[in-house]
């Protein structure tokens, strides 16, 4: 009987250790190389929180900053700041968006749609990318690495895969 106790009490935990390791729990951001799918770097994050990417446009050398809202494992775009209206960035809002000039940036606001994912090749010399939470900026570069193609995308994900990946210091 004793033995019965201590072989169910010892399978309780394994199986309660198993469910931490394996089972999604855990909100983040994650950095996963565009190929492989695997993951590069995470960040955790909550639900319904504001992540920006802020980087130097390569072309015209102005300050741009993407905002999106994560609701569950999409990335909502709610703001797009930027310096000029050259080559690569809109001129105008879509239809019913809104559309600001202020202190010389542009301002898209109210922007509709969603993605599941955002690709994207960290800039080698000038784009200087930055994922940026709770006022907080995490340098893509210095994290994973210039030139590298990743899937920037929210997600639960499980500590096993957690383990696998650096996190966005």
């Amino acid at each position: 009987m004793r033995f019965r106790i201590i072989f169910l009490i010892s399978l309780l935990i394994i199986t309660l250790v198993a469910l931490y390791i394996f089972v999604p729990f855990r909100h983040i951001i994650a950095c996963k190389d565009l190929q492989s799918e695997r993951l590069l770097a995470y960040l955790p994050v909550e639900d319904e929180a504001h992540v920006s990417i802020r980087y130097t446009h390569s072309i015209h050398r102005s300050d741009v900053t993407e905002e999106y809202t994560i609701k569950q494992t999409r990335l909502y775009p709610f703001q797009l700041v930027y310096e000029d209206t050259a080559v690569g960035m809109p001129a105008n809002a879509k239809p019913g968006e809104a559309f600001e000039m202020k202190d010389g940036k542009y301002y898209i606001r109210n922007m509709k749609g969603y993605q599941d994912a955002l690709n994207l090749t960290i800039g080698e010399v000038v784009a200087n990318h930055q994922l940026v939470y709770r006022k907080h900026s995490y340098s893509l570069q210095e994290n994973i690495g210039p030139g590298v193609s990743i899937k920037i995308q929210a997600e639960y994900t499980n500590l096993w895969e957690l383990w696998k990946g650096e996190l966005l210091e």
